[in-house]
């Protein structure tokens, strides 16, 4: 496990390059990637699959809590929600939860409360228990 606060670096590409999961041909690659495309170092990283995005969270400076990692947290999306969203925010200059809200992903009052810090974590057993339901009537009308 990296510890980020033994990497000497502020800059994300060198802090990759210390911490080993990202070669310096990559690291070139990814910057003039980045001056194509607007896209921040780390995403270009994750879409190319060079490095995990528990890697590159591991050598990331401490941030302040955003919108879609606390929703990520709290199981309301997942990863590949997550940056489909911030990909299209940076086309369209949207913000993230409206874009979220758009796509059906997420309910807007989820947003209002994520934001006010008042929501509770989604709850995962319910889809678990719809997909045992439909497992157990598959089963008992295959069996008939």
């Amino acid at each position: 496990m990296i510890q980020p606060d033994k990497l000497q670096a502020s800059l994300i590409g060198q802090r990759l390059l210390e911490s080993g999961l990202l070669s310096e041909e990559k690291l070139v690659e990814a910057l003039q990637l980045q001056t194509e495309t607007g896209l921040l170092l780390g995403e270009i990283c994750l879409l190319k699959g060079w490095l995990p995005y528990a890697g590159l969270k591991e050598c990331l400076p401490p941030m302040r809590s955003r919108l879609g990692e606390r929703l990520m947290g709290l199981g309301y999306i997942d990863m590949d929600q997550l940056w489909l969203a911030i990909l299209e925010q940076r086309h369209c200059g949207e913000k993230l939860g409206e874009i979220l809200v758009r796509r059906g992903w997420v309910d807007r009052q989820v947003i209002e409360e994520v934001v006010a810090n008042k929501v509770t974590p989604k709850r995962v057993r319910t889809q678990r228990r719809s997909r045992n339901a439909k497992l157990i009537v598959r089963a008992s009308t295959t069996k008939h």
